[in-house]
């Protein structure tokens, strides 16, 4: 027979013998140990909550995962077909892998003769980040904003694009929202030298880059010689086959 009369009840049972006819005294005293587990389990139950309320989970990669080289084969294809030019050089794949980050680079290089000694070069660049822990979501949108400077305390006698070149800046009027591709994407289009596309879609921030610059080549020292350089290559036509290139190279990523 058990000398516990509370039977399931958590404590220790200790014995008062002060004399005949006493009976025991039945004294708990709680254990450490089940207030620690209990504080645990709600602990436990809280910051899973605080992490559910704040979006705590792993990002959705929607399958898309690093090998081969984006920048090869017919990935690209539309926009390599806008440019205009065939004789592509391709670089290597840069691939690095870490426990939270996995980044992929590329690039297209190509050049024609612009006349008189001049060349026009156009690069394709593309930049992949695979964010497997964070969502990159507000870095995304905060790098975005960062772009755009406001120019706070720029002399207002000086020209604003002056002032926004020299900033390392671009306008807000450079800024395009692009739908339909991923969760949130933008076109970055300022004057010059080149135009950038940018996506978010879950866990991965895709880039698609086009530059285009024209440079002295010839045989002389100097251009001077062969008149004023030709004008540098207008890019604004290579906007529609920059999102139809993105979406390749998502397709292409989750296959």
């Amino acid at each position: 027979m058990s000398d516990d009369p509370g039977g399931d009840l958590p404590g220790d049972l200790l014995s008062n013998s002060d004399g005949p006819g006493t009976g025991p005294t039945v004294v708990r005293e709680p254990r450490p140990w089940l207030w620690a587990v209990g504080g645990i389990a709600v602990a436990s139950a809280v910051w899973a909550a605080v992490m559910h309320g704040t979006g705590g989970t792993t990002p959705d990669l929607h399958g898309y995962h690093l090998s081969g080289n984006p920048c090869s084969g017919d990935v690209l294809k539309p926009l390599k077909d806008a440019v205009g030019r065939r004789d592509f050089v391709t670089s290597g794949a840069t691939v690095s892998r870490g426990p939270a980050l996995d980044k992929l680079s590329c690039v297209l290089t190509t050049a024609s003769s612009a006349g008189d000694g001049w060349a026009t070069t156009y690069d394709i660049s593309v930049s992949v980040e695979l964010h497997k822990k964070t969502d990159p979501r507000a870095e995304f949108e905060n790098t975005r904003h960062a772009r755009v400077s406001n120019l706070p305390g720029y002399d207002a006698g000086s020209d604003p694009a002056i002032a926004i070149a020299e900033s390392g800046f671009t306008s807000a009027a450079d800024v395009h929202p692009v739908t339909g591709v991923g969760d949130e994407g933008y076109l970055l289009t300022p004057s010059a030298p080149g135009q950038t596309l940018e996506v978010l879609h879950g866990g991965a921030v895709l880039t698609l880059q086009v530059t285009g610059y024209t440079q002295w080549n010839g045989t002389n020292e100097s251009p001077t010689d062969s008149g004023d350089p030709p004008e540098e290559p207008d890019l604004t036509h290579l906007r529609p086959a920059m999102t139809t290139a993105m979406r390749h190279l998502m397709t292409s990523l989750a296959s």
